[in-house]
């Protein structure tokens, strides 16, 4: 195996705990699934995959010093972010309720994937976060006697299969969510949880790096 098997296990541990904990992404998730159903939220997740191979590519070919960048640069971007997702809320909280058929089908969705998948690549690109997680946090589980670009290339894969993965089971929780909101014709409390969880990955984007 071209990783210390202890340091892998050490990396998915914290791989999953970092895809777990509450974000930006996570609330986009939650969010465009449950206003425009399942795809939009797989759309968000193929965003924020396109963001990470992005980062990940950027850290194998050994340009980590992202992380030295000044510290105004990355403040601006947080700040970009953080606005961008309360005006997702405000629309979030302000859309009209869609009303299903007689038989509970709700209309298609009136926004394009490509909006949910521009939404997802915007909000992962403005989290210092996730600069800070690939430039300064891979390098904790690389071995300096092994040969660096094996041990890059399985945490790059391994990161990249854990987060589609659990992403994935945002995406199936919201679909269920708003399955049963829309049972029960209470899609106005669907916006409302979905303007909340925008509002709330703006608020942690804010101050979880201060």
């Amino acid at each position: 195996m071209p990783i210390e098997p202890v340091l892998y296990g050490l990396f998915i541990i914290a791989t999953a705990g970092f895809i777990f904990s509450p974000g930006p992404i996570v609330g986009l998730i939650v969010a465009e699934t449950l206003r425009d159903g399942p795809r939009h939220g797989l759309a968000v997740v193929a965003g924020a995959t396109t963001v990470s191979f992005s980062y990940l590519a950027v850290n194998l070919f050994g340009f980590a010093s992202i992380a030295a960048l000044p510290d105004i640069f990355l403040e601006a971007i947080r700040y970009a972010g953080a606005l961008y997702l309360y005006y997702l809320a405000y629309q979030a909280f302000t859309r009209p309720v869609a009303s299903p058929d007689a038989k509970g089908i709700l209309p298609p969705a009136a926004a394009p994937l490509w909006a949910s998948y521009r939404k997802a690549v915007i909000v992962c690109a403005t989290s210092p976060k996730t600069i800070l997680f690939f430039a300064a946090f891979f390098p904790q589980f690389v071995k300096e006697e092994l040969p660096l670009t094996p041990q890059l290339l399985v945490l790059s894969v391994t990161f990249l299969i854990v987060a589609f993965f659990m992403d994935m089971g945002w995406v199936f929780t919201a679909t269920k969510a708003k399955n049963f909101l829309t049972q029960r014709n209470k899609l106005s409390l669907a916006n409302r949880i979905s303007g909340g969880a925008l509002a709330a990955g703006a608020t942690l984007l804010l101050f979880i790096n201060n």
